[in-house]
């Protein structure tokens, strides 16, 4: 088990591991095709060793498939495919999705072998569109995304070539079946850059660069990917409606303006109407509570301002900025549950600098979050792959913050993505460990960038590091605890 800092490590034997025959190698795809970090690295370990009681697992549910900007078929990514064999090309569109909905059609004298760092130089060339700084390309990256499986591309992939292999990614690290691969069309997208530091995205100033940052912020806070309390969640959906619509005008923006798109400015968990049990009325509707935020922003406050006001909560958030895996985890069963099949809870996997973080995909909250500093990690690949029911998995070793005891906790985290969240994690780690600051605080805490007139602060940061919220998430999850010694207890 390799470790994010120095203090506890324990042999394989604590997880009472059952090698078996020599494991089969992984998938033969060329480099070019897939970065380092999303490379299955296979061990032969035995499968559910610390949990041997059977759970039924399902497969992780698929999404239906979306309208793609890009075409269905490799050969027709880009136009004329035949021309390329000439000596002469004739310069070619590729579409790039930005977060906001637009699409940037970038060309190309080659689309098949431009790869993502000579897309991206053309995309900062664009001087009409965008004109994005020369220091964007350190900000955002080529992503390709479809409903199951998001990739960030490396700067000497070649977007056409993944796409070719998409199939047998989907395969390799989704739960999908033969007839959801050809509805599963993945979108080429313009993201931030999983691997950008957060305290330098903080000293930004760029507005062009503020925006789209601004985009993708708020489209994860929608789809609960960042989770938040329902006060901080109407703090954003205020800001959102003046970026959006400008300065309040009460002629036109009533509840009943709101009610009908309530859902364009709130995620899904806030947009329910509180019931007060002391009295017969409900408490304010979410159309309300949004009106209250949107009408209270001063008129003159400016754009710059309230994009950074924006994004200053979102940066607060420990999984800000995170790379996101579908997993599952196992459930604490007990008492006459035991009696009855049980299912896994699917959750999201999100991996940034800061460290790992499962959030709870049904009901948007954040389970755990473990800091690098504090954890250690090992990755099991599937020991009977035949068996869908047989998932690799990753162990994530860690320690309570401010626990007295020296006791740490384990947790199983089951998905077909596993050896990729243990890439990347390996990625962070041995980064984080070459700078100065690894043995600093700012290297797990937020810190705050001094601005004006804050006279709104977040309040999840605070409630996300409480020992009552931590507590009471740990009791959602079945967790192993060891001792000192590394004997389970």
């Amino acid at each position: 088990m390799r470790c994010g800092e120095t203090g506890f490590e324990y042999s394989s034997h604590t997880f009472h591991y059952s090698p078996h025959g020599a494991a089969t190698g992984p998938l033969q795809i060329n480099e070019d095709h897939v970065s380092e970090w999303e490379l299955p690295r296979s061990y032969p370990v035995g499968f559910r060793a610390v949990h041997p009681e059977y759970i039924p697992r399902p497969p992780i549910p698929s999404q239906p498939s979306q309208t793609c900007y890009l075409p269905n078929s490799p050969a027709e990514w880009h136009r004329d495919v035949n021309q390329r064999a000439q000596k002469h090309v004739k310069k070619e569109d590729i579409c790039v999705m930005l977060m906001n909905k637009v699409v940037l059609c970038v060309e190309s004298e080659n689309p098949p072998q431009a790869t993502v760092q000579e897309l991206m130089e053309l995309i900062l060339l664009d001087d009409q569109d965008l004109s994005l700084p020369a220091s964007a390309r350190d900000v955002f990256s080529l992503w390709l995304v479809s409903p199951m499986l998001e990739l960030q591309l490396t700067s000497f992939q070649r977007p056409y070539h993944t796409r070719q292999q998409w199939m047998t990614l989907l395969l390799k690290y989704t739960s999908a079946t033969t007839k959801h691969l050809d509805k599963d069309e993945p979108e080429l997208f313009l993201k931030r850059n999983v691997f950008y530091d957060k305290q330098d995205e903080m000293r930004i100033c760029d507005m062009k660069i503020l925006e789209l940052l601004y985009e993708e912020a708020k489209y994860n806070i929608l789809r609960g990917r960042y989770p938040c309390d329902i006060q901080d969640c109407d703090v954003l959906a205020g800001i959102q409606a003046r970026l959006e619509l400008g300065p309040f005008n009460p002629q036109i923006h009533t509840a009943e303006f709101f009610r009908s798109k309530i859902t364009d400015y709130l995620p899904s968990y806030a947009c329910k109407n509180r019931w007060s049990f002391l009295n017969v009325s409900a408490k304010p509707g979410p159309e309300h509570r949004l009106l209250d935020r949107y009408r209270n922003i001063s008129v003159n406050t400016t754009r710059y301002k309230l994009l950074r006001k924006y994004m200053e909560f979102c940066w607060s958030l420990p999984y800000y900025g995170s790379a996101f895996f579908r997993a599952q985890v196992e459930k604490p069963v007990k008492g006459l549950s035991l009696l009855f099949d049980h299912f896994d809870k699917m959750v999201l996997v999100g991996i940034n600098r800061d460290g790992v973080h499962i959030i709870d995909e049904i009901d948007s909250c954040l389970l755990l979050s473990m800091k690098f500093r504090n954890l250690s990690w090992d990755y099991a690949a599937a020991s009977k792959a035949e068996n869908p029911d047989c998932l690799p998995c990753l162990f994530i070793q860690f320690k309570i913050p401010g626990q007295r005891t020296r006791e740490t906790n384990l947790i199983q985290i089951f998905s077909y993505q596993a050896n990729m969240m243990d890439k990347l994690i390996s990625k962070f780690v041995e980064e984080l460990k070459q700078r100065p600051s690894w043995c600093e605080d700012q290297v797990d805490n937020f810190i705050s960038v001094p601005h004006e007139e804050d006279d709104i602060l977040p309040i999840t940061t605070r409630r996300l590091s409480s020992e009552a919220y931590i507590e009471d998430r740990l009791k959602r999850l079945s967790l192993t605890t060891f001792n000192e010694s590394g004997q389970m207890l």
